[in-house]
């Protein structure tokens, strides 16, 4: 893995707008990129398929022990919904892992499992940069293909005569991630509509469209433990959920502990545990956070770094502090990504702070 310094392309803002990535501004800056080699690409896939695994095994251990649902504050009035969920085997459409890569070993930090973003810059920014610079390279990147297919997989299960897309309206790097998600979807054939969350009714056993239309399916790119407090009878009608209500396991970072309690010997896995005391140095993060808020970086009980926010009321797990290694004096962490239940690209992200946070960059990569 190297970080190579490179000018950017001329007018490359227009271009990459002209491909939807309205919010690139101070984020995507094209004046680096990383190289890597074969073997290090087949060994960030195989850990990402590892930790797949791991992470479904764990969720089939926690739906059925009540103290582990305990510990992930999954309400209990849900709890049901989410063991049907697995049980019927509802259909996930991706997540990304967020590693570090350490001496060539992807070290896990947390899984972004219900709604990830940095998607279009992953699956189509990098890979027009790639096509413009290095068209002889490779990349790990075929996350458009596997995101056309994994919606054709879905309909010919749930056949929804229409899909329905909801989000945050005044969010603008959601909407970019939204309609980028939609594209993919008409592609694959199928019959979609998109309203604000905020929109969607919920009477009776069933959700609604302003228009008082019943909603089938629905792909929210909005926190299932959001949805848990605003509306938890409305989080189990009977409808094709994407992501589905299994996945609020699998986003929720406490899962982290049971993880090393489970695969302790993993070598992608960190000692990871739900109280302190047990790390000299170790990252805190909340169980419930986004773009890396309230995170604190200790080292032998000083704090190396922190970040402010809104979130851990609900508690926090302690991690065991691993060293990004720095190219450059920046810090980069890979979002590898799983579509449809198999790893299929990565994104970049570094920041000249060790914690990743929305005011990161993100940087392409090619493979030589």
């Amino acid at each position: 893995m190297e970080r190579k310094m490179i000018t950017p392309r001329p007018g490359y803002e227009k271009t990459v707008e002209n491909l939807g990535f309205g919010f690139h501004q101070e984020y995507w800056l094209e004046n680096a990129y990383y190289i890597f080699s074969a073997e290090e690409i087949a060994e960030i896939e195989k850990a990402s398929r590892e930790c797949y695994q791991m992470y479904c095994d764990a969720v089939e251990t926690c739906l059925y022990d009540d103290k582990k649902l305990d510990r992930l504050h999954i309400p209990p009035l849900l709890r049901n919904s989410i063991r049907q969920s697995w049980e019927d085997d509802d259909l996930s459409l991706y997540g990304r892992f967020d590693f570090a890569f350490v001496n060539g070993i992807p070290k896990l930090l947390e899984f972004n499992a219900d709604t990830p973003t940095s998607l279009i810059e992953a699956a189509v920014i990098q890979w027009q940069w790639k096509q413009d610079l290095f068209p002889q390279a490779d990349q790990f990147n075929y996350l458009h293909e596997a995101l056309v297919q994994s919606w054709k997989d879905i309909h010919q299960v749930y056949k929804c005569e229409n899909y329905v897309f909801a989000s945050i309206s005044d969010c603008l790097e959601d909407n970019a991630t939204l309609a980028y998600i939609i594209s993919t979807a008409v592609e694959a054939g199928l019959s979609v509509s998109e309203t604000d969350i905020r929109n969607v009714e919920h009477f009776g056993n069933a959700l609604y469209l302003q228009e008082n239309i019943p909603i089938d399916c629905m792909f929210k790119l909005y926190p299932w433990e959001t949805m848990f407090e605003e509306d938890p009878e409305g989080c189990m009608t009977p409808m094709c959920w994407i992501e589905p209500l299994w996945k609020s396991l699998m986003s929720n970072k406490a899962m982290l502990s049971v993880l090393y309690e489970m695969f302790p010997d993993s070598p992608y896995i960190l000692p990871a545990y739900s109280e302190p005391g047990h790390l000299k140095s170790y990252c805190k993060k909340p169980i419930f956070s986004r773009e890396g808020a309230n995170i604190e970086l200790i080292r032998n009980g000083l704090i190396l770094e922190s970040t402010g926010g809104e979130y851990g009321k609900e508690g926090h797990v302690y991690q065991e502090l691993v060293d990004i290694p720095s190219f450059q004096c920046r810090y980069p962490v890979l979002g590898s990504w799983i579509i449809g239940g198999a790893p299929c690209g990565m994104g970049i992200r570094e920041t000249a702070s060790r914690i990743t946070h929305n005011m990161s960059n993100f940087v392409p990569h090619i493979i030589l």
